[in-house]
């Protein structure tokens, strides 16, 4: 897997956004769910899609990468 390439990405959906800008600010896939109106079941797919796209292993890989592309708004801290 190469952390490296940021070209190519895959756009992210509206809800992959939501998702990671509140995983970066610390929710569980529970509150994720429930203020986006999915099941924490749902929201780990999502995430999981997210880090597919991202090219990366895991979340923290995921979030990092999303924070140096400036994909991370303000308020994700």
């Amino acid at each position: 897997m190469d952390l490296g390439k940021d070209r190519g990405l895959i756009p992210l959906t509206r809800t992959e956004q939501k998702c990671l800008q509140h995983c970066a600010c610390g929710r569980t896939d529970q509150e994720i769910g429930e203020e986006l109106e999915l099941t924490a079941r749902e929201v780990a797919s999502v995430l999981s899609v997210v880090m597919l796209k991202l090219r990366v292993p895991n979340r923290m890989a995921g979030l990092a990468k999303a924070a140096r592309l400036g994909m991370l708004g303000p308020d994700a801290r």
